[in-house]
């Protein structure tokens, strides 16, 4: 048996080559691919509203933290901007936390039984609460056994008084973060739809035809380059072309190719997918 084994920050690909023989088998071949070898997925996201609201003399409204999701895991800078967008959501509104004390009988909106999990409407007009939380803890006591009479002790809490919806591991922030901060109105509004199901249609002897497998945006294109950098209007050094249909063709020039794929629009300067597509080609001439 063979195994395979991810650190963080690499990917392993596993590859069995089986050959049919009388006796023996090859040896596994396992190809080493570096994969986000600047680092893991990070991402910065600011209030600009909640900052000015906390601004106090000397204090400028700017109270971070850093956090490392174990689960749900932050696998893609993607997932790292909504796990901050979430995270910013419930720490500037109010925390609440409390229990409720009730018969069986009486248990809200007249539920059989009520568990960790559950979701909870708290409306406390004396408290001035209004708001939506989660079953943390429930306590049952038989007080009533002949009657099936039972005290519950219901504890509940909203994301902002504990966290709920993630789990966090230990972060440290001993040296600086190089990552972009975006505002969260602007998380989901950086970058266009990446070219998933762009593909290679054609090969011959002189040129490749491809499908990028959506069309251009309006008053965009499709940009293609021979290596993953330089994506922009500004360089045109690893520059394959610049399409505005969704299918088109590029000159072949050996008998392995690659070529990478974004979209981009027209604002100024124009925004691009987040991550490029990867096309290769590997057929005799």
């Amino acid at each position: 048996m063979f195994e395979a084994r991810r650190p963080a920050g690499w990917l392993f690909l596993l590859l069995l080559a089986l050959v049919a023989s009388a006796q023996t088998l090859t040896t596994t071949t396992i190809s080493e691919v570096h994969y986000r070898s600047l680092g893991h997925a990070l991402a910065r996201i600011t209030n600009p509203s909640s900052i000015d609201a906390q601004q106090r003399g000397i204090d400028n409204g700017l109270h971070g933290a850093v956090r490392h999701p174990k689960e749900p895991p932050a696998r893609t800078d993607a997932d790292c901007e909504m796990a901050a967008l979430a995270l910013l959501d419930d720490a500037t509104g109010p925390a609440w936390r409390g229990e409720y004390d009730v018969w069986s009988d009486f248990l809200p909106g007249g539920a059989n039984d009520v568990f960790p999990g559950d979701g909870l409407n708290i409306a406390a007009p004396s408290r001035g609460a209004a708001f939506s939380a989660v079953v943390s803890d429930v306590e049952i006591t038989l007080n009533n056994p002949e009657g099936e009479h039972f005290g519950y002790k219901i504890k509940f809490a909203n994301d902002a008084a504990k966290a709920l919806a993630f789990e966090f591991e230990a972060a440290k922030g001993t040296t600086s973060l190089f990552v972009n901060q975006y505002t969260n109105a602007q998380v989901g509004e950086t970058y266009l739809a990446d070219l998933t199901a762009a593909q290679i249609t054609q090969v011959t002897s002189t040129t490749i035809s491809v499908d990028a497998g959506s069309p251009p945006v309006s008053g965009g294109g499709i940009e293609v380059r021979w290596s993953d950098a330089g994506w922009g209007p500004g360089n045109d050094r690893n520059l394959v072309g610049r399409f505005t249909t969704q299918a088109f063709t590029i000159p072949r020039l050996s008998k392995v190719q690659d070529c990478y794929l974004q979209r981009y629009d027209n604002s100024v300067p124009p925004k691009y997918s987040r991550y490029s597509a990867a096309l290769h080609v590997d057929y005799p001439l």
